[in-house]
Order: structure tokens, then C-alpha cells, then sequence
């Protein structure tokens, strides 16, 4: 029997759809689905059935299941026919077709050779299952409970003595709150958002805490959880989140730079000599000279754990010991932890799922065999973090990146948040990150008309529109996007990608400018930088003499500050953080042309017409999770 979907002919063995020239392949999860489906008596599911039989033992929630549903309905293009029974399960609406006369003698023919081999493979299956017996590590049983729900924004947390200590924000307050038998007491609060942050807690109750206070940065240590402060460490805004790692109950990692143009890497510092000391056991220099961000740090036995992030704004997970290093994973986005215990490692993947990894005692030459804990979520996961032998992780803990206006007329949000957006030749092209890869919408006169999902592993956060086609670029080079698959056009590790619609540039290592004819990028200047969009070309500053300049290196203004740059109404600008807004400052009067309501997210900021638009977040509905492994 062979099954239509929305026209869509389903191939015998339902791992591929085709329908005139468009085909896409399924994967094992989704065949697993539609095998269901098929086989029912009324294309009717239940949850339960299709949770069962598609995940097995693994712990999901709902939106799993959700999120499946949603990725067949945007495959198929078809929305009506896989039905939302509330409450109850899905129903899939489909046609069933007998196969052709000649396809069954075909099938016939063959009937006993396809049964010869089947039994091959069998044997052979059989071999090697038996070869390997003992090898192969069945998937852990898991169960979840939830211990602490907020509508604030999760910054850190920590346990001592079954106690839970959370810090948390949301857009106007800051709070410290102690958990137990899920019952939130408020011990701190502040009338600003971050004002309390980092929390490591030591096994004899010394308690390490990241705040602002009277707009100054400083870590303070309790002998116990937040009562009895015993030290203080003044620090710099500019490293806004150190990570904190125990040594013994005197002595702690923390990632800090002395000088503001350094890199933020680990120090020790000891509470019995008061003094923060470099590391000389391991080398967390760069291996290229370039600063980097060591943004979490956990210690195993003679090593460390780092999740670093690199000067093109790319973060690996890399373990360091002694001399030597190695990275473990590669991530797209930017997680908040990883979970050391003894003998496993745990972090989320770059398709919202959480991985473990068994540890060997060498751990820079052994085998990388991650294990599946949680598959993949439509809800975000991160901050993983063994406490006290116990495993946790936060559930929604994201505020959502969403576009917004300073006039307030315009919000605009896509899938898991936005990346990177620009406006060109009357054109909003929008990038977001999606659990697989990422997705792109364009709009004119404020409506949709171009959608593209696509399954993508690459780090990419910059997004271009340049002769009706779209770029992307980030630090694993600069692609195009044909039908719906990136080609590579460059290998630029880029930090900035900008088109006013007649020319394209690339900031990496210098400027880059985009050749239509030759479909290459050429390096035009070695010192250039802040890279911008200009009614008057491409524009950036030249940093030899400090003028802004276009492609042709023709001089267009001199810059008043070492700020970023942006063209609105018609003017140069800097734009640059006062307090919690953006102001848009004129270059020549010095005069403040807009401000934002809140402060644009990672500097995302674009003129679109007479408005600015900039990235904000949403609220959050978050909670922490302990995760118990049988």
C-alpha cells in the first residue's frame, strides 16, 4: 500500500515524500509517526502510543511531540491534515493507494530473492549484536521533579543542605531567593534588574555571590549561604558574569581579566592570603593570540572544563589540563553551564536536547560517545549543574529575543528568537535560530512573502539581502542560500556582514568586499572596522586614521567617538548604551536623534524608514528541574 499527504506521495519504505519537482526526506522519528498513523483504522493516535513508541524510555514532555508535528505540518505544507485531538492525540488525514499492477509482479518476481537476503541481514545483525554484547550502553532511565517556578529570569543557582538557592531578575527587580519543599522566600531584593547574579556554594557552606551594589561590581564571600560576608572582591562591569568554581574551602577558580583588554580567563583566589593569583598549571592561553571569553569553568581532578568563546563570538566546550587541551563539542548558540560529576559530563545540545558524556581518567584521548538523556524540546533547556551528587537543569529559562520599535508601532518575534535582522531595498530580512538549524522570513510593507526553514549545525549570526539574494555568515565562513541549502562562497570568520543593496562587505580580519562577478569576497583594507549600512556605499572606519569610509575607501566623515556607527534620517550616528536605552547620538551636533525604550540585545539596531528597530526580549515562564537517573 503507498499513502498520499497533501499530495505528497509517501516512498514504500516512508523515508522519503515527493510531489512534482519538490522532495524531502523524513527522519527516523517522523517515519516512526507516520507508520502509526498508516496502520491505525482512522489515521487516530493517542499521545501516549505515539510518545511510547517513537521516544521508547526516554524522558520527553509534550512539546516533544508538539514540536514533531509541527516540523511534519511545515515539510508537507499542510496544517489541516495532521488534527490536534485535544487532549486525546493527533489525526492524520491521508490517501491510500494500491500500488500498480507492474510494480506488483515486479514485487513478485522478486519476492524470494528480497526474502533470501532479508534473512542474510538478519544473520549477520544477529552476528554482530552477539559480537558486541556487553559494549553497547542501554539509555539511561530518567524522571524528572520540578523544584523552583518563576516568572523571573533565572541568572544562577545553587544547593546547600537540600537547600535551593536561586538569583533571579526580571525587567525592573532583582531577587535572591531560598527554596525549600518548593516554597520561594524572597531573603534579598533590589529595585534594578541584575543586581545579583553569579552563586557557588562550598560543601561547608562558604558561598561565593556575583552582584552590582551602588553601581559597583563586587563578589562577595559568606561563611554561610548569603549571611555572615567574611571577603570582598571588587570587579570590573566589564566582565558582567565570572564563573566560580571551589578548589577546597579557602581557595576558588574565577574567570577575570586584571587589565579591560584582556582576555577572561581563570585566576585562584585564596581567602587565607587575600590575593588573586594567576594559573601556571594549565595553559588556557589562546593558541591564536586573540582574546577570548572563558564564560563557565568547572574542575575536574588535574583539569578544567570551559565553555569558551572565541573572538568571533563562537563558544566549544574544551577541557585543559597541564599544557594540553581538547574541545569536546561545538555549539550554534551560547549555553549557560555544563554539569561535571565524577565519572559523566552533561550538557545541552545544539538541538535543545541534553547529552551525557561518560568520563575516562584521560579524558583528552578518549572516546567522545554521547548519550541521549532528553531528546530534543520545543521548551528550552539549559543550565545544567550537579549539586550536591544531585543533577538539575532549568526548563524555559530564555528570555526570547523579539524585535521592537522605538516608536512602539512595530514587534516582530520568529521561532526560538531573533539572530540578526536588516533592512534593505525596502526589505525586512529576519534570521532565527530554530532547535535544528534556522529560519528566515522576509517582509514588505509590514507583510510576509518569503519563509525558509533549513537543519544547519553552523554558527551563523549575520544575515545580508544583496541583489535578491540572501547571505549569511558568522564563524564558520559566508554561505549563500540556494533552494533552501547554504553554499559557501567564503571562509571569512565574520563578525559583521553589511549590504545597502548596491555592495556587500564583510568585517573579519579586516574588510572584505563581496565581487559579483568573480562570487568571492577580496580583502580591500587590513585595518577596518565597525561595518555599516550607508545610503552613501558601505561604510566603516578606517582605523589608521580613524575616518569613516566606503568600499572605495573614499573618505564620507570623520568619527567623534569610538563607538558603533548607523545611518538614520539621512544622518550619521553613533549609537552606544545610556543606561538601560540606546541613544542615537548625530555625529556632527552631538545631538541625540532617537533612543530606544530598552537596550538593543547584542547590539542589534537598524534604521527602517523613519523608525528604529532594535532586538528586546520577552517575558519568561521559567523552572528548574532535578533530573534523577535510575
Amino acid at each position: 500500500m503507498n499513502y498520499k499527504i497533501n499530495d505528497f506521495l509517501i516512498s514504500p519504505d516512508i523515508n522519503l515524500a515527493s510531489k512534482n519537482n519538490e522532495k524531502f526526506e523524513l527522519t527516523s522519528q517522523e517515519i516512526i509517526a507516520l507508520k502509526l498513523f498508516f496502520s491505525s483504522d482512522d489515521g487516530f493516535v493517542d499521545t501516549q502510543t505515539l510518545e511510547s513508541e517513537i521516544w521508547g524510555e526516554r524522558i520527553v514532555t509534550k512539546n516533544s511531540l508538539r514540536k514533531l508535528i509541527s516540523d511534519l505540518r511545515l515539510k508537507f505544507g499542510d496544517r489541516e491534515s495532521f488534527k490536534n485531538i485535544r487532549g486525546r492525540g493527533y489525526k492524520l488525514t491521508f490517501e491510500s493507494i494500491e500500488p500498480s499492477t507492474v510494480n506488483h509482479k515486479k514485487v513478485t518476481s522478486y519476492k524470494y530473492l528480497f526474502t533470501l537476503l532479508f534473512i542474510i541481514l538478519i544473520c549477520i545483525v544477529a552476528i554482530l549484536s552477539y559480537s558486541y554484547k556487553g559494549k553497547v550502553k542501554t539509555l539511561p532511565k530518567v524522571s524528572t521533579q520540578t523544584v523552583f517556578e518563576s516568572k523571573d529570569y533565572i541568572l544562577d543557582y545553587a544547593t546547600h543542605n537540600n537547600t535551593l538557592f536561586v538569583t533571579a531578575r526580571d525587567k525592573n527587580t532583582s531577587k535572591l531567593y531560598k527554596v525549600l519543599n518548593r516554597q520561594n522566600t524572597v531573603l534579598m531584593s533590589e529595585n534594578y534588574s541584575g543586581a545579583y547574579r553569579g552563586l557557588e556554594i562550598h560543601t561547608s557552606g562558604r558561598t561565593i555571590m556575583h552582584m552590582v551594589e551602588d553601581s559597583k561590581c563586587k563578589i562577595k564571600i559568606y561563611r554561610i549561604p548569603v549571611e555572615d560576608q567574611i571577603d570582598e572582591i571588587p570587579c570590573n562591569r566589564q566582565n558582567a558574569f565570572p564563573s566560580f568554581d571551589w578548589i577546597d574551602e579557602n581557595r576558588f577558580y574565577i574567570t577575570f581579566n586584571v587589565d579591560p583588554s584582556s582576555s577572561i580567563k581563570p585566576f585562584v583566589y585564596d581567602l587565607t592570603t587575600k590575593r588573586l593569583e594567576e594559573v601556571f598549571s594549565i595553559n588556557f592561553e589562546s593558541e591564536n593570540k586573540k582574546n577570548f571569553i572563558d564564560a563557565y569553568i568547572k574542575g575536574h581532578n588535574d583539569g578544567v572544563f570551559s565553555l569558551r568563546e572565541n573572538h568571533l563570538d563562537k563558544m566549544s566546550l574544551t577541557y585543559f589540563e597541564g599544557n594540553n587541551r581538547r574541545t569536546l563539542y561545538k555549539f550554534r548558540a551560547k549555553p549557560y553551564s555544563v554539569a561535571v560529576a565524577q565519572q559523566n559530563l552533561f550538557f545541552v545540545g545544539n538541538n535543545n536536547e541534553l547529552f551525557m558524556l561518560p568520563l575516562s581518567d584521560d579524558i583528552l584521548s578518549q572516546d567522545i560517545n554521547l548519550s541521549l538523556l532528553m531528546a530534543s524540546q520545543a521548551t528550552k533547556i539549559d543550565d545544567p549543574l550537579v549539586l550536591e551528587e544531585q543533577l538539575y537543569f532549568s526548563l524555559g529559562n530564555v528570555t526570547k529575543e523579539v524585535i521592537y520599535s522605538s516608536s512602539g508601532d512595530f514587534t516582530y518575534s520568529l521561532e526560538n528568537g531573533v539572530r540578526d535582522f536588516t533592512y534593505t531595498d525596502n526589505v525586512l530580512t529576519v534570521l532565527a535560530l530554530t532547535n535544528s538549524g534556522y529560519a528566515i522570513e522576509q517582509l514588505k510593507d509590514g507583510l510576509v512573502f518569503n519563509t525558509i526553514y533549513f537543519d544547519s549545525n553552523l554558527s551563523l549570526r549575520h544575515i545580508a539581502f544583496f541583489k535578491n539574494e540572501i547571505f549569511l555568515a558568522g564563524a564558520d565562513g559566508v554561505y549563500k542560500l540556494f533552494e533552501n541549502k547554504l553554499i559557501q562562497i567564503s571562509n571569512i570568520k565574520t563578525i559583521e556582514l553589511v549590504s545597502n543593496g548596491k555592495c556587500m562587505i564583510a568585517e573579519g580580519d579586516g574588510i572584505h568586499l563581496f565581487e559579483q562577478k568573480k562570487h568571492t569576497f577580496m580583502k580591500i583594507v587590513e585595518q577596518g572596522e565597525r561595518a555599516f549600512q550607508s545610503e552613501q556605499g558601505c561604510l566603516f572606519v578606517d582605523t589608521l586614521t580613524g575616518n569613516i569610509v566606503n568600499e572605495n575607501r573614499e573618505i564620507i566623515s570623520k568619527q567623534t567617538k569610538k563607538r558603533l556607527l548607523i545611518e538614520h534620517k539621512g544622518k550619521l550616528a553613533h549609537r552606544y548604551n545610556v543606561k538601560e536605552q540606546t541613544h542615537i547620538v548625530d555625529i556632527k551636533t552631538g545631538k541625540v536623534i532617537e533612543r530606544t525604550r530598552e537596550r538593543a540585545r547584542y547590539t542589534r539596531l537598524i534604521s527602517y524608514e523613519d523608525d528604529i528597530l532594535y532586538l528586546g526580549g520577552t517575558d519568561v515562564n521559567t523552572s528548574i528541574l532535578r533530573l534523577k537517573l535510575d
